[in-house]
């Protein structure tokens, strides 16, 4: 199915994580023959009109592209460098917002091998219907989750001073946006299995089809 409906909204990969715990680069482990990052570009575009995947240096703009290629390329495909170097997913999410071609952002990581578009579908629907929010997230089993989620793009003028200010957890950044947050029970019509919430960090996770 496809998600993108009038306006458009802007897609986003935080792509610039060291995947220390993994051990391995995150954004090259493969699902069903398909590199974690292509795949999540690929599920990301059906819903957006642009995605732009944000890198922590300019030298991985082409190891992006070569990724991406099968599943998405340039107009819509775009890339961007963090605002601030080894700031973390902030400066992430501030390269993102400030980038972004729409008023709302769909803002996720690099590492959810069976993200449903459903779900993206539903946080896009969500974020357009609202006049006041300025951050619409999951609700995880932690709280919100701030990557999965919509971010208006005039939220950059925050999160900017957040990070200026030493902010370094997306978590507090979200918190400070009061965020509509969509409770399990809601968003559960769309991911039953609850699927979104998974994600790839340490190497127990892999377990489940994903390979080098």
């Amino acid at each position: 199915m496809s998600g993108r409906a009038s306006p458009p909204v802007s897609g986003a990969v935080l792509a610039g994580g060291r995947s220390r715990r993994l051990g391995r680069d995150k954004r090259l482990v493969t699902v069903d023959g398909e590199p974690l990052l292509a795949r999540t570009v690929r599920v990301l575009a059906t819903v957006t009109d642009d995605v732009t995947v944000v890198v922590a240096d300019a030298e991985e703009r082409d190891l992006v592209v070569a990724t991406v290629a099968p599943a998405l390329a340039p107009p819509r495909l775009r890339t961007v460098v963090d605002v601030a170097p080894d700031a973390g997913p902030v400066a992430g999410l501030a390269a993102a917002l400030a980038s972004a071609v729409h008023p709302w952002v769909l803002v996720v990581a690099t590492d959810h091998p069976a993200l449903p578009d459903t779900v993206l579908a539903l946080l896009a629907g969500t974020a357009r219907a609202t006049t006041a929010g300025r951050a619409v997230a999951l609700e995880g089993p932690l709280g919100p989750e701030p990557l999965l989620a919509a971010y208006r793009r005039d939220a950059v003028a925050e999160v900017t001073r957040l990070l200026a200010a030493g902010t370094r957890r997306l978590v507090d950044v979200l918190a400070a946006l009061d965020p509509i947050v969509l409770p399990r029970g809601v968003w559960a019509a769309a991911d039953p299995d609850g699927v979104a919430l998974h994600d790839i960090d340490v190497p127990a996770d892999l377990d489940g089809g994903a390979t080098d």
